[in-house]
């Protein structure tokens, strides 16, 4: 009653239009270590090269050996997915496209034969590739979808005098609950609104009382550990992130469990959050960077996006929550961003590979006991949207 409409209190502005590519390359071929002597010193498992890689390893003397294991895609399906909409960009789903490799051997099939998922429970869709007879070590797959996204500003004042919705909706609802690695109904995540706000929770607005939320995340967990891993060639493997209940239970985290745990958090107190994974616009000559943010959900807001890296940064612990915070609802830095995913793998029974990498696969009649993935990343920069100051 007697507030301004969502779009006067969080503004959508300097369009910007960008075209991203995704594409997964899994390979058979496992390397091994020569040592000193020229010898191989034996075979290691992906997952044994990080975080703990050992120092001897010298990248210059890898050496390929036979594939421990072929992939048959015959009757297999690989999901991957992609987001339609969040508070700072909108993707054009009719311009979708993509490709399947098996080997050198395009299956130009598997798009034909490919289902769209639309929107799950958070918000997410997906695309999944049926595939046709094949076998061999190695198989890539991609996903192209253009995004328009924008930056963000808001009028603090007017958002901080919104009240607590009396219920949140059917759509919104799932966002309250334990998802993927956010494990919300844990304890941990009670115990911390518990410590954080005590019974002064709903005495203060919901925008207020999220800013308390985060800062008392920021003040009791630090983060000092990395979030993307790398092979060789320092090609990016996949993103490391456990459960959002384990990292909330230890001392540091990563960039990626931090949203995770900030997530979880919000929802235990009332406020539907989601995490959004995607990449961030660097220069022409430096691939895109791997970055994680998240949002809640006001009814008079739609999703407020906030970022915990910016707010860690700009010191916002020593701020009062009736101040103004850059990176909780005004991040500039969006219109350089596209969303990949909300969550870091599907959650369906379908398997995915850790460290994560959005994708899954179901059905395939031969694969490999272990393989080497990377994850490629392309960011096109179509430039700024004329005359779309502000998005209707």
């Amino acid at each position: 009653m007697g507030h301004l409409g969502a779009q006067d209190i969080l503004k959508r502005v300097d369009a910007h239009d960008w075209e991203l590519t995704v594409e997964i390359r899994l390979s058979s071929e496992v390397p091994i270590q020569l040592g000193p002597d020229g010898r191989p010193m034996g075979i290691f498992r992906p997952d044994q090269l990080w975080p703990y890689r050992p120092p001897w390893i010298d990248g210059t003397r890898w050496l390929e050996v036979k594939p421990n294991g072929f992939f048959d895609t015959q009757g297999g399906r690989i999901r991957m997915p992609f987001v339609e909409e969040t508070a700072s960009s909108q993707a054009e789903v009719e311009r979708l496209d993509g490709s399947f490799f098996i080997g050198t051997r395009q299956d130009e099939s598997a798009i034909t034969k490919g289902t769209l998922f639309p929107k799950d429970s958070l918000g997410e869709s997906s695309v999944e590739f049926g595939l046709s007879k094949g076998r061999d070590t190695t198989m890539r797959w991609s996903i192209t979808l253009p995004h328009q996204s924008y930056a963000i500003v808001v009028d603090e004042s007017e958002a901080a005098k919104l009240p607590w919705p009396r219920s949140v909706s059917s759509d919104v609802a799932p966002a309250l609950q334990a998802s993927g690695l956010i494990d919300s109904d844990d304890p941990v995540f009670t115990e911390a609104v518990q410590a954080i706000a005590g019974d002064r929770l709903r005495l203060v607005s919901p925008w207020r009382a999220a800013k308390s939320l985060l800062a008392g995340v920021i003040r009791t967990i630090r983060v000092g550990e990395p979030d993307v891993a790398r092979g060789r060639s320092t090609s990016v493997r996949g993103i490391l992130s456990r459960k959002a209940s384990e990292s909330a239970k230890s001392n540091v985290v990563n960039p990626v469990e931090d949203v995770l745990v900030a997530v979880g958090v919000l929802r235990a107190a009332g406020l539907p959050a989601r995490a959004v994974h995607g990449v961030r616009f660097r220069n022409l000559r430096t691939p895109p960077d791997l970055v994680t943010w998240g949002e809640w959900f006001h009814p008079d807001l739609g999703w407020v996006p906030f970022d915990m890296q910016f707010l860690r940064g700009d010191g916002v612990i020593n701020r009062g929550v009736d101040q103004k915070w850059r990176g909780f609802g005004e991040i500039r830095d969006l219109e350089r961003r596209v969303p990949i995913a909300l969550r870091l793998h599907p959650e369906s029974d379908a398997r995915g590979w850790y460290p994560w990498a959005y994708w899954s696969w179901e059905s395939l009649v031969e694969q490999p006991g272990f393989f080497e993935q990377a994850l490629e990343l392309k960011m096109i920069d179509r430039g700024r949207v004329p005359n779309r100051g502000v998005a209707p």
